[in-house]
C-alpha cells in the first residue's frame, strides 16, 4: 500500500503555518502573477523565499503555480520569474502552457515541472507526450474515473484532487467567465458564472444547474492508496484558516491510519466550507449544490416550529450535537433560513417531546434525540414554514477553537533526525550537528562557544546537565536521536552559555537547510525571431457536422467534419454505447461527397477523448484506412495533424513546440493586441483564427438535469440554458455520449477586422457552422468577399443576428 503525499493549498503566510502544523506533506502557492487564483492574497517573491525556507525546515515541499496561459509579450518576464523561483529553491512549478514547458527545458532544465489540471490531460496519448517533454508529475482532471486512472501507464507521478470545489466544466476547457464577464479562468480571474442560477428551456424552475456539490474522497482513501497515485490535492487557496486546519488534519489522520488497516470517520470536514459533498466522477456520481455558498453538516429535520422555539429531530449517528454559539441553516425547497443558537439548547428524546416533557438528557449517544432551540428577538423571522425542513450545522465554535490550537501549537508531520556531539576544544565548548532531512539529504555543521570552561569555584557542571540542556529542541522540527557528550564533568560554565550554543547550532542548521535547496540566479534573454512578412493568399476553413453542408460548400480550403451523436438530446445518457457502423457510414458518405470537391476533408475528433473513446475512434479510422478512405485528423491530443482552439494556444512558443501539427487554431480568448503579438513571431501558414461561430464555453462530464426534471420537460427539440438576462446558450452532446458542450449565446464575429488581420499576416481563417441550418454556408461567401475588401454587415445579420467581438476588443 502506498500512502500518497498530502498536498495543501496555501493562500498566505498564515495559511502556510496552518498547513504545516496540520500535517501537510507539501503545499502549493502562487506569486502575484501567473497563478490560477489571482484573487487570493498570494505571495511576493520575498515571501515565496521565506515560505520555501520555512517549509523546507519542516520537510514540506513547495510547489508554485504558474498555471495560466502565457501571452506573447509575457514570455520573457515569466521565464525570468521562473528563474527566480528556481534560485529560491522551489520543489516544482505547476504549468498549463505547453510553450512554457519548452522554455523551461531550454533555459532551466533542472527545474521540475508538474502539468497543471488546466492542461486537461485525460488520456494516455497526452500522458505520453508530456512524459516525452520531461514533465515529472501530471495533475489529472477531476473528471477521471477510478478505472480510467488505474489503466494509465506512465513513469510520471500522478496527482488527483481529493477534496474541494468541483467545476462543472473540465478545467482548462471553460471560456464562460471569459466570454460572459471578461474574466478568464485560464488567466486566473474566473468570475464563477457557474455558481449563478439559470433556467433550462422547457422547465420553469430556476436552479444552480452548473454548480456541483464539492468533492470529497475522504471515504475513498484506501482505494486511492491502491492505485498508482502519488499525491492527493486539497483545493482551497481562497478558503479560511479553519477550513485548512480541519480538512488537512482530518485527511492526515485518515492517511496515517491506512497502514494499520483502520478507517476513521469524520463529521468535522462537513463543518467547514462545503456545498454538500459528492465523490464525483471518481465514483461516477454527481449532485447539484442547493446553494452557491456554505451548506455545512446535515444534522436532521424540523419536526415542529413555533413563535418561540424550533424542534429538530437529530440524525441518530450525529456526533456533533449543536451548542450555544453554533450556527444553523434551515433549508426547504428553494428557501433557507439561518440563525445562531443564542441560548443553551435542550436535548431531549422524541418520546419526551411528543408528551410535552422537554427534559434534558445526559446520554447524548441515545437514539431518537430532539434538539429544541429557543428563538430570540435578535433572529429575523423566517418567511416560510420551517416544518419538514432539512437542518444543517454551519458553524461549530469548538471547531474554531481546535483550528486555532492547530495553528498555534501544532508541529510538522515529518521531523528531521538530528545527532549532536558535544566536546571541548581549547577550553571552549563545541557543538556539532548532523541532520538528516526527510529527503535523505544530510547536512553537517558546528559552532564554538565564546565563553571558556573554567575550574569550578563551588560546583562543576555535570555531564547529565549538559545532555539535558542539549536535548531541548525549542520550536524547531528536529527529532534528536542521539547526543554524544565528550566531557568528564569536572569544569564549570554558565548553563545559559550551553543554551546559547544549542540555539546557535540550530539557527546555523536552519540556514544550511535553506541554502541546500538554493540555486544560482540568472537573467534570461529570449531570442525570439520575427516571422518573414510575405504576401500570402488568404483562405477559409469551415466546421460542420452536417452532410448536407458538404454538398453545398464552395470556396473553402479545409472542412473540419465532426460526427454528431445519433441522438443529440443532452438528457439521454447512452453510457458510451458507441455505434461503430453509424460512425463508419457517416464518414464514408462524407468522404464520397467530398471526393471531387475543392476542399480538404478533415475529421474533427471531440475535444475530450478519454481512452475508451480513443480506442473506438482508432478502430473506426483503421477500418476506413483499410477501405482506402484516408482522412486527416483534427485533435488536441498534442500529436496530430490539425489542432482545435481548445488547445489554448496563446503564444508562438506553444506553436513552435507542437511542431508535428500542420495547422493550429489559436485561442479565441486573445485580444487584438495579442493577435498582433503572436503573428509577429509565428509562421502564418501554421496558425488559424476562428472569425465566425458560436464558441464552446464549457465541456462537461456532468449531467445538466436529473430524471425527475427530465420528465417535466415541455420541449426536447431544442435545448438551451438561459441566464438572468434571458440569453440562451445552446447545449449539444459529444459523440462520446457523455460529454455535453455549452455554446455561447452570441456568435463570435470578426468580419469588421478581417482586413486588419489579413494585413498583419494572418492567412487562415475559420467559420464554425456546426449545429446550424443549410443557409449558414452563405457565411463563406460573406467572408470571402471580406477578404477582397467588401464588408457586408447587413448580409451577415441574415444568417447570424447576434454577434460579439468577444475578447478581441
Amino acid at each position: 500500500m502506498r500512502i500518497p503525499e498530502l498536498l495543501a493549498p496555501v493562500g498566505s503566510m498564515e495559511h502556510l503555518k496552518v498547513a504545516i502544523n496540520a500535517g501537510a506533506s507539501s503545499v502549493y502557492l502562487s506569486g502575484k502573477d501567473y497563478g490560477a487564483r489571482k484573487y487570493a492574497t498570494n505571495f511576493t517573491l520575498d515571501e515565496i523565499n521565506d515560505a520555501v525556507n520555512i517549509a523546507h525546515l519542516h520537510n514540506v515541499r513547495v510547489y508554485v503555480t504558474v498555471n495560466t496561459l502565457i501571452k506573447q509579450d509575457e514570455l520573457e518576464d515569466v521565464i525570468n520569474y521562473l528563474s527566480d523561483l528556481y534560485a529560491i529553491g522551489v520543489d516544482a512549478v505547476l504549468v498549463q502552457d505547453l510553450g512554457l514547458v519548452d522554455l523551461i527545458n531550454r533555459h532551466l532544465p533542472n527545474l521540475k515541472v508538474h502539468a497543471s489540471t488546466q492542461m486537461t490531460c485525460e488520456n494516455q496519448l497526452k500522458l505520453d507526450y508530456l512524459e516525452s517533454k520531461g514533465i515529472k508529475r501530471v495533475v489529472l482532471p477531476r473528471e477521471m474515473r477510478k478505472e480510467e486512472i488505474k489503466n494509465l501507464k506512465t513513469n510520471m507521478e500522478l496527482e488527483i484532487f481529493a477534496h474541494g470545489a468541483l467545476c462543472y466544466s473540465y478545467s482548462g476547457q471553460c471560456l464562460m467567465s471569459s466570454f460572459k464577464g471578461g474574466r478568464s479562468g485560464n488567466r486566473g480571474t474566473c468570475a464563477q458564472p457557474c455558481r449563478q442560477k439559470y433556467k433550462v428551456s422547457g422547465l420553469e424552475k430556476e436552479d444552480y444547474y452548473l454548480s456541483p456539490c464539492d468533492l470529497s474522497l475522504y471515504d475513498k482513501l484506501k482505494e486511492i492508496s491502491e492505485l498508482n497515485i502519488s499525491c492527493i490535492k486539497i483545493e482551497g487557496r481562497m478558503r479560511n484558516k479553519e477550513y485548512l486546519a480541519i480538512v488537512i488534519s482530518n485527511y492526515r489522520k485518515a492517511l496515517n491510519k491506512l497502514k494499520s488497516g483502520k478507517k476513521i470517520e469524520s463529521e468535522e470536514i462537513s463543518l467547514v466550507f462545503n456545498r454538500g459533498f459528492v465523490e464525483g466522477q471518481f465514483s461516477k456520481t454527481s449532485k447539484r449544490s442547493i446553494r452557491p455558498g456554505h451548506v455545512g453538516l446535515k444534522i436532521g429535520k424540523v419536526i415542529s416550529s413555533g413563535k418561540n422555539q424550533i424542534a429538530v429531530r437529530l440524525n441518530d449517528d450525529l456526533k456533533n450535537i449543536p451548542e450555544r454559539g453554533d450556527g444553523l441553516l434551515i433549508v426547504k425547497n428553494n428557501n433557507d433560513y439561518g440563525l445562531e443558537i443564542s441560548q443553551n439548547p435542550v436535548i431531549t428524546t422524541l418520546n419526551h417531546f411528543q408528551k410535552g416533557k422537554n427534559k434534558q438528557i445526559k446520554d447524548l449517544t441515545r437514539k431518537n434525540k430532539v434538539l429544541i432551540i429557543k428563538k430570540v428577538w435578535q433572529n429575523k423571522k423566517s418567511d416560510f414554514n420551517l416544518n419538514e425542513s432539512d437542518v444543517y450545522l454551519t458553524k461549530r465554535n469548538n471547531l474554531i477553537k481546535k483550528a486555532r490550537e492547530i495553528e498555534n501549537k501544532g508541529n510538522s508531520y515529518v521531523k528531521s533526525k538530528l545527532i549532536l556531539t558535544f566536546s571541548i576544544k581549547n577550553k571552549f565548548p563545541k557543538l556539532k550537528g548532523r541532520i538528516t532531512l526527510a529527503n535523505h539529504k544530510e547536512i553537517e555543521c558546528e559552532v564554538v562557544g565564546n565563553t571558556p570552561f573554567e575550574k569550578p569555584l563551588k560546583k562543576s557542571v555535570a555531564k547529565e546537565t549538559i545532555q539535558k540542556q542539549l536535548s531541548k529542541v525549542d520550536n524547531y522540527p528536529y527529532q534528536i536521536t542521539q547526543i554524544n557528550v565528550n566531557y568528564d564533568g569536572t569544569l564549570f560554565i554558565p548553563i545559559s552559555k550551553i543554551n546559547e550554543l544549542r540555539r546557535n547550532l540550530f539557527e546555523k542548521l536552519e540556514r544550511e537547510i535553506a541554502d541546500s535547496y538554493k540555486h544560482e540566479s540568472k537573467k534570461i534573454k529570449l531570442d525570439l525571431k520575427e516571422s518573414k512578412k510575405e504576401n500570402r493568399s488568404a483562405n477559409i476553413s469551415f466546421y460542420t457536422n452536417n452532410l448536407t453542408h458538404l454538398k453545398n460548400i464552395k470556396n473553402v480550403k479545409r472542412v473540419y467534419l465532426e460526427i454528431p451523436p445519433e441522438n443529440d438530446n443532452p438528457n439521454i445518457n447512452e453510457k458510451e454505447n458507441y455505434n461503430l457502423n453509424y460512425m463508419i457510414s457517416f464518414l464514408k458518405e462524407a468522404y464520397e461527397i467530398s471526393y471531387d470537391k475543392d476542399y480538404k476533408l478533415i475529421w474533427k475528433w471531440p475535444d475530450i477523448t478519454h481512452d475508451k473513446l480513443i480506442k473506438v475512434l482508432n478502430k473506426v479510422r483503421g477500418i476506413l484506412n483499410n477501405m482506402n478512405y484516408n482522412i486527416p485528423i483534427m485533435s488536441n491530443n498534442f500529436k496530430g495533424d490539425y489542432g482545435p482552439y481548445s488547445m489554448n494556444i496563446t503564444n508562438s512558443q506553444t506553436i513552435e513546440s507542437l511542431d508535428n501539427y500542420r495547422i493550429l487554431t489559436i485561442s479565441p480568448e486573445l485580444t487584438k493586441k495579442d493577435y498582433e503579438g503572436i503573428i509577429t513571431y509565428s509562421n502564418p501558414d501554421k496558425i488559424e483564427l476562428l472569425v465566425q461561430g458560436s464558441v464552446e464555453l464549457m465541456k462537461t462530464r456532468y449531467p445538466l438535469l436529473y430524471k425527475k426534471e427530465i420528465k417535466q420537460l415541455n420541449d426536447n427539440s431544442k435545448f438551451y440554458l438561459i441566464d438572468g438576462k434571458n440569453n440562451a446558450y445552446p447545449i449539444h452532446k459529444s459523440i462520446s455520449c457523455e460529454e455535453l458542450i455549452l455554446f455561447n449565446s452570441e456568435e463570435l464575429s470578426l468580419l469588421k477586422e478581417i482586413a486588419h488581420l489579413k494585413d498583419i499576416g494572418f492567412c487562415n481563417f475559420s467559420i464554425d457552422g456546426r449545429w446550424k441550418g443549410d443557409d449558414c454556408c452563405n457565411l463563406i461567401n460573406i467572408y470571402n468577399s471580406a477578404l477582397k475588401g467588401e464588408i457586408n454587415e447587413k448580409e451577415l445579420l441574415k444568417y447570424s443576428p447576434k454577434n460579439t467581438f468577444g475578447n478581441y476588443k
